[in-house]
């Protein structure tokens, strides 16, 4: 044993801080008979001590680490061996023992390699694989994870004999499309049990840029739906709900962004007999209304009030302090880890977009997006942003030089990256900037730039508690799902908190080419960080400087209240 290892052991052993139910399913694990001496109990909390720490030192050195969820088994099924050998094992061993080392270190620290080295390759050879350190052709991007999801185009089910109209009312300060009528898509994700179900949904002012918005639907134990972020309830989508032959038993709102929250009440008069489960810190602005103004009428607070769905769910909040606008407007998101599925269900948290279109979005939006004189092109030539008018002029092969099938992929290439960037560096070609950001799990530049980048603490450490749980795949509610991807991939997509800002770039030359450790390309994220700086210096997005001190949520997240 080397000297650094026989140091490790006598040192304090440090451990992730865990949730609630973690610790107490520890807890359980590392139980002693009842029937142990005093003096047995002892020794053996002792060797689980010793154990824990051998284990975490090869969970931690492996050439391929095992995810955090099958680390943190390994080094508690470590501690559990440990625990069970007996005082007089130990002592029979000592002499086995290195030069100071205490007596019985080398026997129970040998249970916690085994352990743990076990652990680490049945965890290295389940699931996806991330590619070796450097393998990203984008240094400090995600890996690449081809075909991580199915191809979903062309087999949703549709009820085209039901109304599909729907209005907004009262119509939100930020436009929703579509105004007047939705499609809706059917997917059996896994027979009997899952479904997804998409529409359309995008940014109005005449910019065509739609992505699709998914609910998931999943039969409990009991028979019934549990519908997590409900959509517009058209006639068709509740023809298509009502045609899976069980009730709707619990729905779900996971987040406070309206876009999600807008359908909640009229989806639970359609389904008056559901219980109805939010998320916390609930909102509206300019007047802050409670949520019962919009006819979502709860039954239950999520990580507040006990679900009778939770023995096959587990759930992790996140709640950050206030966002901006106001001191209560807060973006808070819970994630739901699907026990029987090992399935990840998030809102907004993650996106995994690729080549595979949406059945939501029509082909005549794409031909629209996809022609060269659409309205978000005309007016970038206008205002000549990125020097586009330059580039337009050189360019050699225009939109209408190409077959359809072209256009509508270029039509799908420009929508996707002014959903996720508001504007890449070159909308015109656009198939660098898709390189850098398609086919990876990632956090959208959107959300990470105006929200996560300004409360990343909070951020971190709730990444930290999904990370791990042992999920198999992730289900977001925008672009593809579900993906196959788990807690390495999921703790992957937030190496950009811990990654120097580019902040710094961008508000100094307007943008540079991105350099080595650029987690998103810095030419396309010009038009996003503008828009930040711009948000921060009017004071519509709050900083640790300008947060107002008052406030519930504020007072929370400095530790004043729960």
């Amino acid at each position: 044993m080397s000297a650094a290892t026989a140091t490790a052991l006598r040192a304090p052993a440090a451990r992730p801080s865990r949730s609630p139910r973690d610790a107490r399913r520890g807890r359980a694990r590392l139980a002693v008979s009842p029937r142990a001496s005093a003096g047995d109990r002892v020794a053996r909390s002792d060797n689980s001590a010793i154990a824990r720490r051998v284990a975490a030192l090869v969970a931690g050195s492996a050439p391929l680490a095992a995810p955090p969820a099958f680390a943190e088994d390994a080094i508690d099924a470590a501690s559990a061996v440990a625990a069970s050998v007996p005082p007089s094992v130990s002592s029979a061993l000592s002499s086995l023992a290195p030069a100071g080392v205490e007596p019985g270190v080398a026997a129970v620290a040998g249970a916690g390699v085994v352990v743990a080295a076990c652990a680490s390759l049945a965890a290295r050879a389940s699931g996806p694989r991330l590619s070796a350190p450097g393998s990203s052709p984008f240094p400090g991007s995600p890996s690449p994870l081809p075909n991580a999801t199915p191809n979903l185009r062309g087999t949703g089910a549709s009820a085209s004999g039901r109304g599909r109209g729907y209005l907004i009312a009262p119509p939100p300060l930020f436009p929703l499309v579509p105004a007047f009528s939705r499609r809706t898509y059917r997917y059996e994700v896994d027979p009997g049990r899952m479904w997804f179900f998409e529409q359309k949904q995008g940014i109005g002012l005449g910019l065509n840029v739609s992505v699709n918005v998914r609910m998931t639907v999943i039969k409990l134990k009991t028979g019934g739906l549990w519908v997590h972020a409900p959509i517009a309830p058209t006639d068709e989508c509740v023809a298509l709900l009502e045609e899976l032959g069980a009730p709707v038993e619990h729905v779900v709102l996971p987040t406070t962004l309206f876009e999600h929250k807008i359908f909640v009440g009229p989806f639970q008069r359609k389904f008056p007999d559901a219980r109805c489960w939010i998320a916390p810190d609930q909102w509206s602005w300019p007047v802050n209304l409670p949520a019962t103004f919009f006819g979502i009428f709860k039954s239950g607070v999520l990580g507040q009030d006990e679900a009778p769905w939770e023995d096959e769910f587990e759930l992790e909040l996140l709640q950050p302090p206030a966002l901006g606008v106001a001191s209560y407007v807060s973006f808070t998101e819970c994630a739901f880890f699907h026990k029987p599925s090992k399935t990840l269900l998030v809102t907004d948290a993650v996106v995994y977009a690729s080549d595979s279109v949406p059945d939501a979005i029509p082909d005549r939006d794409l031909l629209e997006s996809g022609d060269d004189g659409n309205f978000t092109i005309a007016a970038l030539k206008f205002l000549n942003l990125f020097d586009i008018a330059t580039k337009a002029k050189a360019r050699t092969r225009t939109s209408e030089d190409m077959s359809e099938t072209e256009r509508l992929r270029l039509g799908w290439l420009r929508n996707a990256l002014q959903a996720l960037y508001f504007g890449p560096s070159n909308l015109l070609d656009p198939e660098e900037s898709w390189r850098r950001v398609s086919n990876r799990l990632i956090v959208a530049p959107v959300v990470s730039t105006l929200v996560y980048e300004n409360v990343p603490g909070d951020v971190r450490e709730w990444a930290k508690r999904v990370g791990r749980w042992r999920f198999e795949r992730v289900v977001p509610c925008h672009f593809d799902a579900p993906i196959k991807a788990g807690p390495r991939e999921w703790n992957a997509a937030f190496a950009f908190l811990d990654a120097p800002r580019r902040r710094e770039v961008a508000e100094t030359d307007g943008g540079a080419k991105g350099g080595k450790g650029a987690y998103y390309p810095d030419e396309d994220m010009v038009l996003l960080r503008g828009v930040e700086r711009f948000l921060r210096e009017a004071g519509v997005i709050f900083t640790d400087e300008n947060r107002p001190k008052f406030g519930r949520i504020n007072a929370r997240a400095r530790g004043e209240t729960r």
